[in-house]
């Protein structure tokens, strides 16, 4: 395999790299997914910062403490919104909203991820995947 590597020019070493870095992102995405819930799947990332990073980037916003709301440039484009009812003890009926990433979304979390573009644990390794296989690919 790394004789045929060698063998291919740069341009297609770097097209065949780049889709092996894609097809490891699309492994660790499963559709559904919350933005920290994706995090936790990456080596090193803060999962609990995640919402914040992506509020600096303007694609959330906080609605209510500890709540998060997409913002419209961001929807359907990156992320999505799943709505819950919750029910006071007084009657009332509360929606609280819960970014979920789309598989674009994934995709351009990963590319930060390999640019060093997330907040990080400090106790962070410096290696990019839990997962010996994607490891290579990274």
């Amino acid at each position: 395999m790394n004789a045929l590597m060698h063998q291919l020019n740069p341009q297609d070493r770097f097209r065949r790299d780049r889709f092996s870095k894609l097809e490891s992102a699309s492994a660790l995405f499963k559709l559904g997914m919350t933005p920290s819930e994706f995090a936790k799947r990456l080596n090193g990332v803060n999962c609990q910062r995640i919402n914040q990073e992506l509020a600096r980037r303007d694609w959330l916003y906080p609605d209510a403490p500890g709540s998060w709301r997409v913002h419209s440039w961001a929807m359907g484009r990156y992320l999505t919104e799943r709505h819950h009812n919750i029910v006071r003890s007084s009657g009332l009926v509360v929606v609280r909203c819960t970014p979920v990433l789309l598989e674009k979304g994934a995709a351009v979390i990963y590319k930060l991820y390999l640019a060093n573009g997330l907040p990080m644990k400090q106790s962070w390794n410096g290696q990019f995947t839990q997962n010996g296989d994607l490891q290579g690919a990274a």
